[in-house]
């Protein structure tokens, strides 16, 4: 066994961060605020579970969205909170499902429904590129897809992109493209190189 030496911590006062949070801008490259799956583990749920669960879950675990798996563990989609409302359960009630019956499945997005976001354009594009891509779709995520392996390799987040600009949201609130969008025109000095 090796022994490991303690020292005193005498001359430092400074904390590393994360690269991707320090003073980035629109012009910033836009895999500075790109979750790759790669490097943090997706958040999933399977499709069967009761949806009293995923809302504790989701809040609980302070996620906003959740990735769907089917029971041979192949993704089929996503569902977010937003996906849960009141009006969307009694929608479900009133088609005939049970409230004690309804799970994931019957509220999530399918893939066949998501557009995404290509990894090697993510590469090549700045943070602005993403905002005014996806601002008009008033999107709060958007999958990132390596189509030269066909797998689903991340995600980029309206809260991560708000959160790397240092615009401050109402999280309670998902803050949307378009939001993020419209803070940053209001400030002009940011934005003119996209305007």
């Amino acid at each position: 066994m090796r022994n490991i030496a303690l020292y005193e911590l005498n001359q430092l006062d400074e904390l590393a961060w994360p690269e991707t949070y320090q003073g980035i801008t629109l012009d910033s490259p836009a895999m500075s605020v790109f979750t790759d799956f790669k490097k943090s583990k997706p958040i999933v749920i399977q499709a069967d579970t009761p949806i009293n669960e995923v809302e504790q879950r989701m809040i609980e675990e302070k996620v906003r969205l959740k990735i769907v798996l089917d029971s041979s563990q192949k993704f089929i989609g996503v569902i977010s909170l937003d996906d849960l409302n009141d009006q969307e359960k009694i929608k479900r009630i009133a088609s005939g499902i049970e409230r004690t019956d309804l799970c994931v499945r019957h509220f999530m997005r399918t893939k066949e429904e998501l557009k995404v976001i290509l990894f090697r354009e993510l590469k090549r594009s700045k943070i602005g590129d993403v905002v005014e891509m996806l601002r008009a779709n008033g999107l709060q995520h958007c999958l990132v897809v390596d189509s030269e392996v066909h797998q689903i390799r991340g995600i980029v987040s309206a809260s991560d992109l708000a959160k790397g600009l240092g615009i401050a949201m109402n999280l309670s609130v998902s803050p949307t493209f378009f939001d993020i969008f419209n803070e940053v025109y209001s400030e002009a000095p940011l934005f003119k190189a996209y305007g």
